[in-house]
Order: C-alpha cells, then structure tokens, then sequence
C-alpha cells in the first residue's frame, strides 16, 4: 500500500459483543480500520458517519434484523460490499440473504485466520465490479458525445465516407486518414487483417456483419473495436453501399480480463488457480487422447511451510510463497493474455492449488524416469536458500505425480492419484523427495476397512485404557483437576492414540458406545481412589455430539454415578461450541439438566468456534478451556494473543473458570499466569499419565508443577 492510499474501513454490525469484538481484532490486526455498531439501527447511523468500504452484518439481531439492515442499505444506493454472518444454514436463510442485497455470507463457527482473506477478496471483487460500472458509464458518456464512428463505403468507387469521431478513434486527422479501403485495412492489427477482409468481403455479398477487432492507433497505442455493418442495395439489389459503425470497447475488454483474472488466477502469487489449472489440463488430456500420447500431473508441496507460517508470521509466509511461485513457475505471470489459456500446448503449466500446494502437467510425457529427473532439477532450482528480512531460509519440496491414462483419465481422477501419492510420503515424514502414484495406495485406503473390523473387536476385547493429563494450578504448583483419555491397545500396533481411530469410530457410529466406557472407567477410577484414601480431584470426561443428543442422557450419567458411588463433582463433562450451537433451545434444557444432577460443565477448544457471549450467558457454562492453537502463539505478536486476553477476560467478567490446553513452554505459562489463567493442562507440565501414575501424582504431587510458583506476581 502507497503512502497516500488509505487502509479499507470496515463496518461491523452484531449484536453479540464476543463476535463483535474478536472480528475486530483479527481485521484491525489485519491492516484494516475497523467501526462497529451493536444493532442494525446503530449500524445505519455509522455508516453514514464512517463511510466503510465494506459491511459485516449479523443476521440475528434485535429490532430490525441483518436482512431488514441490508435491504435499507441498497435502497440507499449503497453498493460497497456487505457480507453476512450467519449461523443459519438453510437455503431459504441463504437465498433470503442474497434477495436482500448480500454480496456474500460467511457461516458461523467464523473462522478467525480466514476472515481477513475473505474479506480482502471481496474488496478486490467490488473494485473490479466498480471499475467495469466505471466503463459502463465512460461507455454511455461517449456515445452521449458522439465517440461511437460512422462510415460509409461506396462500392462503385471505392471510396470511404469516415467521420471525424471514427478517425479520433484511430487517434487520426480526418485529413491524414485517406479515402481507400487500403488506409483502413493498414491500421488494423496484423492478427485480425485477414477477419476483417474476410467480414468486408462477405457484406458485399450482402451478409451484415458484427465484429470485434483491433486497431492500431496514431499514437502507437492498441485500442480493441466492435463494429456493425450493413448493406445497401439498389432496386435490383446489388449491394452498392455498406454503412458501418465503429466503437471502442477498449474499457469493457480490459474490465473483462480483470474479472477474468479474480476468477482464474491466484491472487498472491500471479499464478492460474485450481479451476483455471482443472481446464487447461482436461485440454490437454483430450489433446493425448486424440493422439494416444501420456501427460503427467504432479503436486509439488512445501515441506513444514506450516512451521514458517507459525514461526515468521502471515505476511512472511506470503513472500517466501511469491518467491517460490516465481522459481516453480519459471517467470510464468498471471495476465489473461500470457498464453495460459487452455488451448495453449507448448510448455508445462504450473498453478497454485491450495495454501502450501502447487500443480503442474507436463503433455507428451516420455517414461517416468524422465519426469522425475526433469522434476528434481525443477526443486532443485527452486529449492535454494530464501533470503527474507535478513533471515536465511531453507526450504525443500516434495512431490507427488500420476500419469495419464495408467493412473486415470479425468483432471479430478490425476489430481486425486497425484495428491494421495502426495500424502504417502507425508505419512511416512518423509521431505525433499518424489512418489509415483501406485496401485498398493488403493490398497491402503482398504486398510481402513480391516481398521474397522479391528476397532470392533477393541470393544470386544476389553483394549481400551484410559490415561489422565493433569490440570495443574500454575500459581499453587499443584494438581487440581485431570482429563480423561483413551488409547487403543491394539495386539498388534501397540498403543494408538485417539487421533488414529476416533474420527472412524464416529463414522461407524459406535462414538457413544466409546463415551459410555469412558465415563464407566473414569467412575471406576474414581471410586477406587476413594476408597483407597487418594486425595480426589475432578475428572473431566468429553462428551460426543452423539451422547449430548441422546434423551437418556441425564438419566445414563447418573444411573453410572451411582452404581460407583462417586459424588457428580467429581466429574466435569466437556462439550465443544459447535455441540452446544445445534439446537440452542434443546441444549439449554439438556445443560439444566446436567446440572441438576450437580455436574460442572467445561465448553472444550473455546473460541474456534461461535465464541458467542450470548450463548456463554444463556447456558449453564462453569469452565471455559482456551484452545491449543491460541496458546500456542500467546507469547508472540500476532493475534493470538489478543484473543486469549479477550477469552480470559470475558470469563473473568462472567465469574466463570478457566484451562488453558496444550502449554508447553514457560512462555506461554507465564502470559496466562499475568492475565489470570492459572490453571493449565499441557506438556510443560505432563503428557497424559497412566492410572497408576496419576494415582502416584494425587498422593505425592506432580514433579515440576510448582516451576512457575516464585514466577507469580
């Protein structure tokens, strides 16, 4: 951004001041000036006042809603872009949204890391759309003084009638023009000379015609026309006149490719996109087939580009992207008119496919050992050191690749075989290395089957254990709480972790069979502890979305605690945001409910998802436990931190507890310690323990835990 252009204002409308406040935030972190309105009344008077370039609109809110808010703002003449937030997600809310003016939405849980991109994308399309209604008006205003030429041919003498706007088009006099068809014929472009002879001859067969071209102007300059032509017969009806007239798109054209460009190209690095990349190679592969040739489709990703994002930052992240889009792609630009079209054959075509991912295809591909040796000079190239802001960065790349036809015949099909070969090495961790798609990856994919069958028999076979991670108290240095967790020991693999087998367990349907055992172990624990004289804590057990919806559910958690006869403040059941969100009317009623029965109640991963103040004040919420991916950055500079300040005070405001998941360094701990969050579960302090070992922790406390004492205040 130049010095004298300003950052865009943005207008958030909401209602619920945790929404409203972390978008502002995230966009005021982002570079963006940020003014809110709490209502759609409000938000009318600000926009008057404040002018933005963009609206972010709730669509729930009181008095009038977001919809009503939009309607009023286009009868105004508003056209600046207005995006709403919205946690409804049926068709008639959606198309409600667009009948009112909406240019977008944006669901809710929002996801904070891609607002800023959403909205920046949206700017982006709204100049673009301004600049062609720009032209439309340039276009009007021309033909309101007259800029559209006129010319008449006659056939008997050959001679041209051109008026003076029709030479200002040429950017000549009407003196220096001629009168013969050769002078036109000479300031059109040499690629389109032999259609506009080909027009003119046609219409003097009697065939009118409507054309396109370009010119070449007095000035130098290339000026793109539209033309219309008729012909003139006499009583006999031979053609003896043609009259035409002449105009310059030149505006709409470019407007047009700057769409275009939004559309099929990526905007940060220049590069085509996934669509644009999508058609070019279903060209290609129809080109082979014709020819009974081979094409080779390769993802090439960027090893741990996660680790520089989360280390250097976004905006870091985007420059080491743009310097390795430039070396893959070998100066490849991303202009409309740079051959990229899909029609074009005679290099490979490289593309950014997602975040970290870039495509390329190669036609006439001649035996994988060729490809791969032409590959590796292609990272290799590209592979060397990136100089950055004074830092040196390594980086390495790793390829995936499929070949037309052995390994499929549609752009979709070679992309999937290209991107699971991609995966087979990052399961392996291995880096800076190429795979070929193989057969034996299908046959992976069918493991997943056999996994099944073994997580069945895990249930049957009694090969589940739970672990314990402890909630240590920072400020006291003592265990003050634990969380219940499963392992899988599976006869074979060893101890899999959750990670491994919960996600298909829960598309077998049997997660609440799981949960079950869980909350019965814990109980049995428990009890144990108890009657062993083990200074007891609560337990803290999750709660799938499956079991919350359940309606035996009070009536299963406390038939369990009474069969073990543990007191229902020993256990804290945990639940995420979007759990609580599906139904809010249900869940308010299950969460009485539960504590009813004397159960505490902990919202897991907060501020993922809704984040919403509301729902914090209408629920029956005890523990909010802040989520690893924002303490993970706590102690950094970007907008993390601000966020967990925001949680932490938002809890502290409405009396309510906190956790702090996944610490693991002094750092972070230190920061939530100063603004209030003593409590923590984390590596820092212990992985997840065994039973015995937790017992061991509850008797003679945790080593380690009292680190952080003499640090407080």
């Amino acid at each position: 951004m130049s010095e004298n252009e300003r950052p865009a204002r943005l207008l958030v409308i909401d209602d619920d001041d945790v929404t409203r406040m972390l978008a502002c935030a995230a966009l005021e972190e982002a570079g963006f000036q940020v003014d809110e309105a709490a209502d759609g009344e409000a938000g009318l008077l600000r926009f008057d006042r404040c002018s933005p370039d963009l609206v972010l609109l709730d669509v729930l809110m009181p008095g009038i809603d977001g919809f009503e808010t939009c309607r009023r703002l286009r009868r105004q003449g508003v056209r600046v872009p207005v995006i709403m937030l919205t946690g409804l997600e049926d068709s008639a809310s959606i198309e409600q949204a667009y009948d009112s003016g909406a240019t977008d939405f944006i669901p809710k849980p929002i996801n904070w890391t891609l607002l800023r991109h959403r909205v920046r994308y949206a700017l982006r399309a709204a100049d673009a759309v301004e600049s062609l209604v720009r032209s439309e008006r340039n276009l009007s205003a021309a033909q309101e003084i007259a800029r559209i030429g006129s010319w008449e041919w006659d056939l008997d003498t050959d001679r041209f009638h051109r008026s003076d706007n029709y030479c200002a088009l040429f950017g000549e006099h009407p003196d220096s023009f001629g009168t013969g068809l050769t002078a036109l014929i000479e300031r059109v472009h040499p690629a389109d000379r032999d259609r506009v002879c080909k027009s003119l001859d046609g219409v003097c067969d009697g065939q009118r015609y409507a054309l396109e071209y370009r010119i070449l102007r007095a000035d130098g300059k290339v000026s793109t026309a539209h033309e219309m032509a008729v012909p003139l017969c006499d009583a006999n009806g031979r053609v003896v006149q043609v009259q035409g007239t002449l105009q310059d798109i030149s505006d709409r054209i470019a407007a047009e490719q700057r769409i275009r460009q939004l559309a099929y190209f990526d905007d940060l690095t220049g590069l085509p996109n996934r669509v644009h990349f999508r058609e070019a190679l279903q060209s290609a592969l129809q080109r082979e087939q014709a020819r009974g040739g081979h094409c080779a489709v390769v993802q090439i990703n960027v090893d741990r580009f996660k680790r520089i994002n989360e280390i250097l930052g976004q905006d870091a992240a985007d420059k080491v992207l743009q310097e390795l889009a430039l070396r893959l792609g070998a100066g490849q630009t991303g202009r409309v008119d740079d051959g990229l079209s899909p029609d074009r054959v005679d290099a490979p075509r490289m593309a950014r496919l997602n975040a970290d991912n870039f495509g390329l295809f190669i036609e006439g591909a001649s035996g994988r050992a060729a490809i791969e040796t032409e590959l590796r000079q292609l990272i290799d190239r590209a592979g060397t050191p990136v100089h950055l802001d004074g830092q040196t960065l390594t980086v390495s790349f790793s390829v995936g690749m499929a070949f037309y036809p052995q390994h499929g015949d549609t752009a979709e099909a070679l992309l999937k075989s290209a991107e699971m070969a991609l995966g087979a090495l990052r399961r392996r961790g291995e880096n800076d290395a190429i795979q070929c798609y193989t057969e034996q990856m299908k046959v992976d994919a069918l493991a997943r089957l056999s996994m099944e069958s073994a997580l069945r028999k895990a249930f049957e076979g009694d090969q589940f254990a739970l672990v314990y991670q402890p909630k240590v108290d920072a400020d006291r240095g003592c265990v003050v709480g634990g969380e219940a967790l499963v392992r899988w020991h599976h006869p074979t693999e060893g101890v899999v972790g959750p990670a491994a087998f919960i996600p298909l367990i829960e598309e077998m349907g049997l997660i609440g069979q799981l949960g079950q055992w869980v909350l019965t172990r814990a109980c049995e624990d428990i009890a144990r502890w108890c009657r062993d004289g083990v200074p007891l804590v609560p337990i803290a057990v999750n709660l799938s979305a499956l079991q919350f919806g359940r309606q035996d559910l009070h009536e299963s958690i406390r038939d369990t605690l009474a069969a073990h006869g543990v007191a229902p403040e020993m256990i804290e059941l945990e639940v995420t945001e979007s759990i609580l969100m599906r139904d809010t009317r249900a869940t308010a009623e299950v969460l009485e409910g539960l504590h009813g029965l004397g159960l505490s109640l902990a919202v897991d991963d907060f501020g993922t998802g809704y984040s919403s103040l509301a729902y914090l004040k209408r629920f029956a919420v005890d523990t909010l436990k802040i989520d690893r991916s924002f303490v993970q950055d706590c102690a950094g500079t970007g907008q993390d931190p601000a966020i967990v300040r925001a949680i932490i005070a938002m809890a502290q405001s409405l009396g309510m507890a906190l956790v702090a998941e996944g610490v693991e360094t002094e750092a972070q701990a230190r920061v939530l310690q100063a603004h209030g969050c003593a409590v923590m579960q984390g590596y820092l302090f212990a992985r997840p323990l065994a039973e015995a070992d937790f017992r061991a922790a509850l008797c003679d406390g945790l080593p380690g835990a009292d680190r952080l004492c003499a640090r407080v205040g």
